[in-house]
């Protein structure tokens, strides 16, 4: 699944700006999960000059340009959220374990980005 970004309001200032902590309006990313609660949803972007893991982003911000969920991606339910994400990072405690530098978490994340990154087509202005 890949999107382009159509805006991006700074969290700061609360006004629009054309990059943020690497991602570009008018750029194509792919998506490294999407996650729901609530009445909220964001999707998992990493531009070219984000930092590891990426951000969550705003759906709103931006639009599918290729709707393909990727191979090995599972939708899961729990703790009032929905996550859809590849099922290496369903597993209960996965982002804590990845920020606190789990050996597992961090070589998960690692192959699985590499898997969407090769996959997805040159990012492109």
């Amino acid at each position: 699944m890949r999107v382009r970004c159509r805006q991006i309001i700074h969290p700061a200032a609360d006004i629009p700006v054309a990059e943020y902590d690497g991602i570009r309006v008018g750029s194509v990313y792919p998506v490294l999960e999407m996650v729901a609660y609530d009445i909220d949803c964001q999707i998992r972007v990493l531009g070219p000059g984000t930092p590891d893991p990426g951000l969550l982003w705003d759906t709103a911000d931006f639009e599918t340009v290729d709707t393909r969920i990727p191979p090995g991606w599972t939708l899961v339910i729990a703790d009032g959220r929905t996550r859809l994400a590849d099922a290496r990072w369903q597993r209960p405690g996965f982002w804590t374990d990845y920020h606190h530098g789990d050996p597992q978490a961090l070589a998960d994340y690692a192959h699985v980005k590499r898997e969407l990154l090769t996959d997805a087509p040159p990012h492109e202005n």
